[in-house]
This record gives structure tokens, C-alpha cells and sequence, in this order.
């Protein structure tokens, strides 16, 4: 069975920026089907302010044929920054909504999910440049609703030069994320994704856009320190 992963690895800054330009380069890695290289950023800050981005950590998602091939990644890593301490979760896929290119043939196991247990969820976009600073404007109190949402129990925001974003988040049950999601109770849930979605059907602010929704499997290492640890 197909397996994917999500890893925060904290590494020097020359070691994250090789990563982050050159990439593509693991395309060469037994059994990696697609793999994401970002950098980690502070939730609700400006995408303006230096301190927003977490410069000495690693963002990796990747899809995997089998557990196995992560297994070996992670006993011979093929650059050292992989070889450097992080914290992974492991998943299964169980839902998509969008395209992306690299993971819309990936197998779904619906069979898996389950509304009052963990599930995780995961976007990923292509910005259009031009829509920058709309987009930081009705993206910014979704990342402040995310991370201060009772039902989180961790949730970061990622981005690769010059316009790809992603989110991760993960939660106690598929129920508190949808009620994020729908802003089902708005003095708990908040009203902000729910009215950022209808001014993304007004106008796209991507021209690549997908949400991804796992069930963790494991969690591995230690959630790295720069990086706000939310409990549950």
C-alpha cells in the first residue's frame, strides 16, 4: 500500500537552502513517488516579516510505493540534511478535492477514516503572482483560526519560492476539522476559512489548488522546538 509522509527537520540554513532549489534531485530515491521540499512558517504572521519564516527548518511531503522505501530513505538518507533531527508522521490517503500535479493519481483508502478519530489535513497551491497580497489578506486570519482552533493539535504553514504553499494540520477528530471547515459554530469554529472559500469561488487565487486528507499512522521524533508544539 502507498504510504505518504510529512517531516520537519531542523538543519542548518545552507543544508534547508540546497533542498529548497534543487529538490527535483530526489526524484531519484527508490520508491518516492512525488516529494514537496519547503520552508516552515510562523501561522497568521506577514508574509512581509523575516521572523515569519522558520529559516533552519525543512518541510519534506512525500508519497511513498511502500513503507518499506521510507524506512531505507530514512537509514541511508541521500543528503545529509535528512539525516538530521526531526519528528515525521506517517499516512494514509483517504480524500482529495482539486488537482496538483504529482498527486492526483495517488490511491485513496476511504475504508480508513473514521469521524471521531485523527485525521490530518494537507493543501497545496500555486499562487498566481499577481494575486500576492490578496491572498495574504483572506489567507492570514485562516492560519490564526487553524492554530488557535480547540480541535488542533498541530498545524503549520509552508511555502517554496516563488509561489507554492501548502498547509498541514492535524486533528483530534475529522468532526472538529470539518466544523473549521463549514464554520459550523462560529464562536468555536470561527467563520474565516468558510468565507475565504467563497472569495476563492469569486476568484481563484491559484492556478493550482488541492486538499489533501490523511489518517495518521505513527508519529516519529520530536516535534522541532522553533516551531509553536500545540497540545492536545
Amino acid at each position: 500500500m502507498e504510504l505518504f509522509s510529512y517531516h520537519l527537520i531542523q538543519a542548518p540554513l545552507h543544508r534547508v537552502a540546497a533542498r529548497l532549489v534543487s529538490s527535483a534531485a530526489l526524484r531519484r530515491v527508490p520508491g518516492l513517488r512525488h516529494a514537496e521540499c519547503l520552508l516552515p512558517m510562523s501561522m497568521g504572521a506577514s508574509v512581509w516579516l523575516p521572523g515569519r519564516y522558520h529559516w533552519t527548518t525543512l518541510v519534506l511531503f512525500a508519497r511513498w510505493e511502500h513503507e518499506d522505501h521510507l524506512e531505507r530513505f530514512l537509514d541511508a538518507p541521500p543528503y545529509p540534511v535528512f539525516a538530521e533531527p526531526g519528528w515525521h508522521v506517517r499516512l494514509r490517503f483517504y480524500r482529495r478535492w482539486g488537482t496538483y500535479r504529482g498527486l492526483d493519481d495517488a490511491p485513496l483508502y476511504p475504508d480508513v477514516a473514521d469521524p471521531d478519530s485523527p485525521v490530518v489535513g494537507v493543501t497545496f497551491a500555486r499562487l498566481r503572482l499577481t494575486e500576492t497580497l490578496r491572498f495574504e489578506r483572506w489567507g492570514r486570519p485562516v492560519e490564526r483560526q487553524v492554530r488557535d482552533h480547540p480541535g488542533v493539535t498541530r498545524a503549520t504553514v509552508a511555502y517554496r519560492p516563488l509561489n507554492t504553499f501548502s498547509t498541514f494540520s492535524m486533528w483530534k477528530t475529522e468532526r472538529d476539522m470539518i466544523g473549521m471547515v463549514r464554520g459550523r459554530a462560529p464562536d468555536v469554529d470561527g467563520a474565516q476559512h468558510r468565507d475565504a472559500m467563497k472569495e476563492r469561488a469569486r476568484r481563484a487565487f491559484h492556478y493550482e489548488f488541492s486538499t489533501l486528507r490523511f489518517v495518521p499512522l505513527s508519529e516519529h521524533g520530536r516535534w522541532p522546538a522553533p516551531m509553536r508544539l500545540l497540545t492536545a
